[in-house]
């Protein structure tokens, strides 16, 4: 007996010790990256080693005191919460109605939302910039030229995201039950499918920050030096400095990480206080 149970704990301990060896694995191969970037921005004399001969962390400190730093990085996080807010309020009503009334334009719909993976970015920010150049609408220039640009790059995403969720919970049936009780059209929507759907709403919304903050091609050609974001910055500041250029970058990364837990942080309080109540 003794032999049979020592054996069958080396063969549960077999596989973990194999799971956390590989998440080991992937976990250095996805840091490494990132740990290269800190050491270069923090260095000095890196040329023929294999690690820096000197540590300068004078180019964070140039860094972060920029006088353009906090309005880039400012200007960045207002056109991603902008962002994630109108793509959320586009789709998910959309989706709502796809699935309970229009489950035959679905297949349609998904075809048009996986459109911004077809269309090159130069491509669709010249076609932005003809169209909303002359009037009735001139918006060249405009944040708000660039929040729309940001939401159709960021459709095929929020598209996912939130189609995975509404037919995760059967949202035909939930609406069909809720008008034979009584409900009006859009209440099983507010009350019921909205809550059901938070973890796909959170997982659109890490999406939309992760392809929207700190991009380059579409402010820089949308909004440019009127409305400078820290992607423009980054990318004129490289040349000139590299070492604060990499500092800038990881402080971004660090932004956008933060960003997602402390999102992920609130929705798990609120399952944590709907489990208690």
């Amino acid at each position: 007996m003794t032999t049979s149970t020592g054996r069958r704990g080396t063969t549960r301990r077999r596989p973990q010790v194999g799971l956390v060896a590989l998440l080991a694995v992937f976990a250095f191969l996805m840091l490494l990256p990132t740990l290269g970037t800190i050491l270069f921005s923090i260095s000095e004399g890196w040329t023929d080693t294999l690690l820096p001969t000197r540590f300068l962390p004078d180019y964070w400190i140039d860094a972060v005191t920029d006088p353009l730093f906090l309005p880039t990085f400012t200007r960045a996080m207002v056109a991603s919460v902008a962002t994630m807010i109108v793509s959320v309020l586009l789709m998910a009503p959309t989706l709502y109605v796809l699935h309970v009334s229009a489950r035959r334009l679905r297949p349609l719909a998904e075809l048009v939302s996986l459109a911004p993976f077809a269309l090159p970015v130069v491509v669709f920010a010249l076609a932005l910039i003809r169209t909303y150049s002359v009037p009735p609408l001139v918006l060249t220039g405009s944040p708000v030229l660039l929040v729309i640009a940001y939401t159709v790059v960021s459709l095929p995403f929020t598209y996912r995201a939130i189609d995975n969720s509404l037919s995760a919970i059967d949202t035909r049936t939930i609406h069909e039950a809720a008008q034979t009780l009584g409900a009006g059209r859009w209440a099983p929507f507010f009350h019921v499918v909205l809550p059901s759907i938070r973890r796909g709403l959170l997982a659109a919304v890490l999406l939309v920050l992760s392809v929207t903050f700190g991009e380059y091609t579409l402010s820089a050609f949308l909004v440019g030096d009127a409305w400078q974001t820290s992607g423009v910055w980054v990318y004129k500041l490289w040349d000139n400095k590299p070492h604060q250029t990499m500092a800038i970058s990881i402080v971004g990364f660090a932004i956008t990480w933060a960003a997602s837990l402390l999102l992920l942080a609130i929705l798990g309080r609120r399952a944590v206080y709907e489990r208690v109540g």
